[in-house]
């Protein structure tokens, strides 16, 4: 007796012979519907938090974060601004050789780098600055305005011959109402000097805020930063 044949076993349509296909038969699925189709890979979720980190300059490590003020990313406002650099501008441009360490006491709290208090005077000779007029302002951010500011400087020389007992004015102490701070303009008159001449002069002052939110100079920066 004769085993059975063999059942037939289906021709596996991925392996199929195109050439062994009748003509006109229609061509064999290239895909099959039993298979798993590939998992699309789906980029990783996009937190507010990372979404923040390209618009908000975060501290390093060694820094404290926490001690900063709101107030400190306030937007300055134009008026602000100019107010400010004005009142600066006209302490700088103002020493006096008698009285040397007036100028870096009264510029030292306005600025962001205190060392700078010593920058633009080699203390020597004595000039006043007066008539600040804001100009140009050039804002790179909300919390940087660069404005340009027009001092008149009149610079002096020794009288010749000095007086016989030159007289040092002491220090009065005023209470005007609304008073800022002190200012390192001398004296207009001062029988010591001489006023030689007065010219105009350009000074631009970078203004921002301190981690207190209190406006300061900030003399490292540049007009192509950003804030």
């Amino acid at each position: 007796m004769e085993p059975p044949p063999a059942p037939e076993q289906p021709a596996d349509v991925d392996t199929a012979a195109a050439g062994s296909e009748p003509a006109g038969a229609l061509a064999r699925s290239q895909v099959r519907l039993d298979t798993d189709l590939p998992r699309e890979r789906v980029p990783p979720r996009r937190t507010r938090a990372a979404a923040a980190d390209a618009s908000v300059t975060r501290y390093t490590a060694g820094q404290d974060s926490f001690s900063r003020s709101v107030r400190s990313l306030e937007p300055i406002s134009d008026l602000e601004a100019a107010s400010f650099a004005g009142r600066f501008a006209t302490d700088f441009q103002s020493f006096d050789e008698d009285v040397p360490s007036r100028r870096a006491e009264v510029l030292r709290p306005l600025l962001a780098d205190p060392q700078a208090c010593t920058w633009g005077w080699s203390g020597a000779g004595r000039q006043r600055a007066d008539s600040p007029l804001p100009g140009r302002l050039y804002r790179p951010g909300d919390t940087v305005v660069f404005v340009e500011v027009i001092v008149r400087v009149t610079t002096y020389a020794r009288a010749c011959p000095p007086p016989e007992t030159p007289r040092h004015a002491g220090s009065a102490e005023v209470n005007v109402p609304g008073l800022l701070g002190p200012s390192c303009a001398p004296p207009e008159a001062d029988p010591a000097w001489t006023a030689v001449e007065a010219n105009w002069v350009r000074m631009t002052v970078p203004v921002t805020r301190d981690d207190e939110g209190h406006l300061v100079v900030d003399p490292h920066l540049r007009p192509t930063d950003s804030s």
